[in-house]
């Protein structure tokens, strides 16, 4: 997550996918709202470790979008890889 605030705002970033994201309570909500680099939050629906305040945090973003796959643990690429690369496919063909 310590990329969040350094490279999430990189004219060479089209988009941004934190995979299993730590410290997200290290950045004020106008921190996050300075970000504006397309985000994908994709997490398990059983996922115990994306603790809410986290899920919350990363809400804070203004252009996120949401992967949630049920019945997904927090590997959630692994227990559901169809639908994690569909995911990832449709975000990525709404980047520019």
């Amino acid at each position: 997550m310590e990329s969040l605030g350094v490279r999430a705002n990189s004219a060479q970033l089209h988009g941004f996918i934190p995979i299993a994201p730590v410290g997200t309570r290290n950045y004020t909500p106008q921190q996050y709202q300075n970000i504006q680099t397309p985000t994908l939050i994709v997490f398990g629906a059983l996922d115990t470790n994306l603790g809410a305040q986290s899920h919350k945090n990363l809400l804070q973003l203004p252009h996120h979008f949401v992967l949630k796959l049920e019945g997904a643990r927090h590997a959630c690429y692994m227990d559901k890889p169809r639908e994690f690369h569909q995911g990832l496919i449709d975000f990525l063909s709404k980047l520019k």
